[in-house]
């Protein structure tokens, strides 16, 4: 790659720390170059100058940097001195960095990570942190630490590169004097303060202390340097994090410590060539705007992220890779998860090598104390999964890039300890039916452990680049994940791993299908995504060169439905769901699972009730079918309104809007189910082992839920424009809604006796309030503006308001002609009070 080609290629570094990577700055400007011979010694009486400037960590403030001292004098016989990328030595609290000329103007990356303390309790984010560019410059007798700003670039033999370059001018972090120049020209400067203070960009706390932080200890390799440090200083306690509430004095902040791990790493002096990134496959990616980009306007340009992968031998089909990507685990890592961790890991294998490279990606072990002493799993060097001693039910995955290049330097993946919690739940909920090992809890540790690797391969899919694909799910036919054959084909009921698809509920009991192919694996999108992002491309020698190849590949989705990715700008797909199953036919499999969820309720009492414990598991699980519920009402409500998606680059339609049949079809089963609550969710005896109260009010949010879905703005807006936009009576119309909605929550209303019981009561009555919502829509937050600018009024924009003022008066004359065949008492003044409210919405002036 050439020097333009690099050039054309920095980009934002905007990564969060452990989920996605955190942003920073960058200069251009270089320092003075170092001399060739180190400059003339001061006299003694300047070099005790020196020294007493030097004792506070001096930068020049106020003056002129005090003259550099004999090295003798600064690197004393008591330091402590490793050698590495920098020498670096440490004289009793104090720490020095070595420079060598060759270091400075060199772009790095400092990894910043909490490694103990951080006064979060049980629930400490140990490993959180930052991700910071920076470069050493020399100015005069001064060494400077320059943040880098990758947001925007040109290429240099462009004439408008000389405005990039000075917008690309980054922040001067902290200044350092040149204590001494080591026999090779170094400058010997003292870092202490920059861990030690409370310099912003490397402070873990606030007002940090620097009579109470100090350096605890520094590693050196040829391409790292690593430090580690205590800083105490201040943070507001966490109950006062979100505001007083009721007023009152603002708590005082409290005394917080943290140990801390900085690494320094280079960047690569050879960038590896980027990948440019196509939104029809699904990659992580690096942006920017490009001001010498051959158009007519700045464009953003993308590159995906992605490990650097050579091969060995660039002539075999396989072969393995020159730096092979390496996930260390946690030394915290519970004994006996460890293998599945790292059979988590290594689940990517199969995909790399179809990419041609063998062992590309493998899990290890902590290297013993005699091989390297001072290992770090913060090194900037190392990709980890780390293990979170946390209740938090959950896991992440995310990488440190080059932002140059989008190149991925450190891959994180977070497991916090309560996962397992999650993950029993869920297996339970889903497919406890199908597998005889869910007929008791706590789940065998061989279950366990396959869901922990499951998990573990999920994140490893981030870190490695790739976003979630919800759009896989729905990518097989419904009857075909039923299928033995079709699963042991395909690897599993998903196409991918990065796909919310848990666990495969469409499945029922008389399939007879192995437990195994209940859990997703690696499927046929994850190979192809691997093989677009990483397969050398023969001859390529710029991006540009590989675009023909890569869009090729990419057009394989066009007759290879299960290697789509989700639409990056469908608000709507109703194949882009998460937490589902078959949504091929979402109709058809969430009525499969609902069936294995009535039998997930027959087994709850047998499974979590045990003598001798209390009935928190039982809540845990019962809460979890009444969600489960919910959830499979609404991946059938999500087709009203919605349109179908596939990404495509100038080859024809990217959206079409539903079938009016399938959106009826799904009204229909909604009528059926969503708003009817099934006998067997209303369990007295698990109830009233539970709870004294609450499950009436607990079915009312479920169902509120899809209701207020339904009923959302936005979706009768589609309703509306696709209805302008289809061929006269093609079209699912906001009226067919409406109609719709009567005869399912309202049907009550044409029966001889009018019986509404209390669950239908409650279903009617958030009916009410969803389209008041609509018809009086609440005011934005303060400060945030309408959509439009000021002047806009959204609540009139459609046809929406009207068409449900209008089928308001509808229903008040329904519920007037059937009070008087009202069966009970609760139900006429259900009804009466129904009407007061339709009064007050079509007229609010009569409520007053």
């Amino acid at each position: 790659m050439n020097r333009n080609d690099r050039n054309r290629v920095r980009t934002v570094a905007s990564l969060v720390a452990l989920s996605i990577v955190a942003a920073c700055a960058r200069a251009q400007a270089p320092g003075q170059p170092a001399p060739e011979q180190p400059p003339a010694q001061p006299t003694g009486q300047q070099a005790g100058a020196a020294g007493d400037s030097a004792a506070g960590g001096g930068g020049g403030r106020g003056g002129a940097p005090a003259q550099p001292r004999p090295y003798n004098r600064v690197i004393t016989a008591e330091a402590r001195t490793v050698n590495g990328m920098y020498r670096a030595h440490r004289v009793n609290d104090r720490l020095f960095f070595e420079i060598p000329r060759s270091e400075l103007n060199r772009e790095l990356i400092v990894v910043s990570r909490t490694v103990a303390g951080g006064g979060g309790g049980g629930n400490a984010f140990i490993g959180g942190g930052a991700n910071l560019f920076v470069q050493w410059e020399r100015e005069g007798n001064r060494i400077l630490l320059r943040g880098n700003d990758y947001a925007i670039t040109a290429d240099t033999t462009r004439a408008i590169a000389r405005a990039v370059t000075a917008m690309n001018r980054g922040p001067i972090i902290a200044s350092f004097n040149v204590e001494s120049w080591g026999p090779d020209s170094a400058a010997v400067i003292d870092v202490t303060r920059l861990f030690t203070t409370n310099i912003n960009e490397f402070a873990s706390v606030t007002n940090v202390q620097a009579d109470r932080s100090f350096v605890e200890s520094v590693a050196a390799y040829p391409d790292a340097i690593n430090v580690e440090a205590t800083q105490t200083g201040t943070q507001q306690p966490p109950q006062a994090q979100g505001g007083r509430g009721g007023g009152g004095p603002a708590p005082r902040p409290i005394t917080v410590t943290a140990r801390m791990s900085w690494s320094f790493h280079p960047l690569a002096a050879d960038p590896m060539m980027p990948r440019l990134h196509d939104k029809r496959v699904g990659f992580n990616s690096q942006r920017w705007i490009d001001y010498s980009a051959p158009a007519h306007r700045a464009e953003e340009a993308r590159v995906i992220r992605r490990f650097r992968l050579e091969k060995q031998n660039p002539s075999a089909a396989v072969s393995d890779p020159v730096e092979p990507i390496v996930f260390w685990i946690d030394p915290a890592t519970p004994e006996w998860l460890v293998p599945w961790v790292k059979s988590g890991v290594e689940a990517w294998q199969p995909a790399f090598r179809e990419a041609g490279f063998s062992n590309a990606i493998s899990a290890r072990e902590k290297p013993p104390e005699a091989v390297d002493p001072d290992w770090s799993m913060f090194d900037a060097r190392h990709s980890m999964v780390y293990w979170r001693p946390s209740t938090v039910a959950n896991a992440t995955g995310g990488q440190v890039v080059d932002p140059r290049t989008g190149e991925i330097i450190k891959a994180e993946v977070n497991m916090y300890h309560n996962v397992q919690n999650l993950l029993r739940d869920w297996y339970f909920t889903q497919v406890a039916p199908l597998d005889a090992r869910a007929h008791s809890l706590p789940l065998p540790d061989s279950l366990m452990g396959k869901l922990v690797e499951y998990v573990v391969a999920h994140e490893v899919g981030h870190a490695i680049g790739y976003p979630h694909n919800m759009k896989a799910s729905a990518m097989y036919p419904a009857d075909s994940v039923r299928s033995e054959s079709f699963l042991r084909r395909m690897g599993g009921h998903v196409a991918t791993l990065m796909d919310y698809s848990r666990f495969n509920y469409v499945v029922q009991p008389e399939d007879k299908i192995p437990v195994e192919l209940l859990i997703p694996g690696v499927g046929p999108y994850d190979r192809f995504v691997v093989m677009w992002g990483h397969t050398p491309i023969p001859g390529a020698k710029t991006p540009q060169d590989e675009l023909a190849t890569l869009d090729r590949w990419a057009r394989m989705q066009d007759t290879i439905p299960w290697l789509r990715f989700t639409t990056e700008d469908a608000p709507n797909d109703p194949f882009a769901l998460t937490e589902a199953v078959g949504d091929a036919d979402a109709v058809k499999s969430s009525s499969l699972g609902l069936k294995n969820l009535e039998r997930v309720m027959g087994m709850l009492l047998s499974v979590a009730e045990k003598p001798g414990k209390d009935y928190t598991l039982l809540e845990e699980l019962y809460d979890n079918a009444v969600s489960q519920w919910g959830r499979y009402n609404g991946h059938v409500a999500a087709i009203i309104g919605s349109a179908e998606t596939q990404e495509r680059y100038g080859t024809g339609v990217r959206f079409a809007p539903t079938s009016r049949a399938r959106q009826e079809q799904a009204m229909q089963h909604l009528a059926d189910i969503a708003f009817r609550v099934p006998g067997w969710l209303i369990d007295r005896d698990v109830l009233f082992r539970i709870r004294a109260d609450g499950q009436v009010a607990r079915i009312r949010q479920a169902q509120a839920g899809v209701l207020n879905s339904l009923l959302g703005t936005a979706r009768l807006h589609r309703l509306i424009e696709y209805e302008a936009l289809a061929p006269a009576g093609q079209a699912y119309t906001i009226a067919d809604l409406v109609s719709d909605l009567r005869t399912g929550v309202w049907s009550e209303l044409s029966q001889s006796r009018v019986t509404i019981d209390v669950y239908r009561r409650n279903l009617q009555r958030a009916y009410i309030e969803a389209v008041e919502r609509v018809i009086f829509p609440p005011a934005p937050p303060p400060g945030q503006q309408l959509p439009g600018g000021p002047q806009a009024v959204p609540q009139f924009a459609t046809d929406a308001r009207p068409a449900l003022r209008g089928h308001l008066v509808e229903l008040d004359r329904a519920i007037e002609q059937a009070i008087p065949r009202a069966a009970d008492g609760m139900t006429r003044l259900h009804l009466r009070d129904i009407r007061l409210e339709i009064e007050r919405l079509l007229d609010p002036a009569t409520s007053k």
